[in-house]
């Protein structure tokens, strides 16, 4: 069975670690989104619930934006399968494209209309999403020095330095 690796590991493995906020920030992103963004399934009582970066964590700090790991305009929140809350998990199927070590930088989107209310199954079978997870982005490390400009740039772009 292939071990998954989340964010936090995949960032912890890079030498990167997480803000001692962090938690701090994500208690407050599940008072203002406390329900997965594509099924409003889970709770903070379930525990089934991920608060989920646009952009990796990790990624912004290697780029320059560690404000990011914090910002509420980065976050969106997402259901998990878990053991005793088996669910539809949104986190990984759209948040990460079916593989931790990516992103989809358009998750809200996705979420909120693209596959919203959609089991695992359903969003597996489009198209359009199969699209995406044949091009998601790679692992940072494997980026070439062009292609992360090109994404600081992106990162830059959607969520400009307040």
């Amino acid at each position: 069975m292939e071990r998954i690796v989340k964010n936090n590991e995949a960032g912890n493995a890079a030498g990167i670690q997480r803000s001692p906020e962090w938690p701090k920030a994500k208690e407050a992103h599940l008072i203002i989104e406390p329900h997965c963004a594509a099924c409003f399934e889970g709770s903070k009582k379930t525990g089934c619930l991920q608060v989920h970066h646009i952009f990796p964590f990790q990624y912004c700090i290697a780029l320059g934006r560690p404000d990011l790991e914090l910002d509420q305009r980065n976050l969106i929140t997402l259901c998990e399968n878990e053991e005793t809350h088996p669910g539809e998990n949104h986190h990984l199927l759209i948040g990460h494209l079916d593989d931790f070590k990516s992103f989809n930088i358009n998750v809200k989107q996705d979420a909120r209309i693209t596959f919203h209310g959609l089991s695992a199954s359903a969003i597996r079978w489009f198209s359009s999403w199969q699209k995406k997870h044949q091009n998601k982005p790679q692992e940072l490390e494997q980026m070439t020095s062009q292609e992360k400009k090109e994404l600081k740039a992106l990162i830059n772009r959607t969520f400009p330095k307040n």
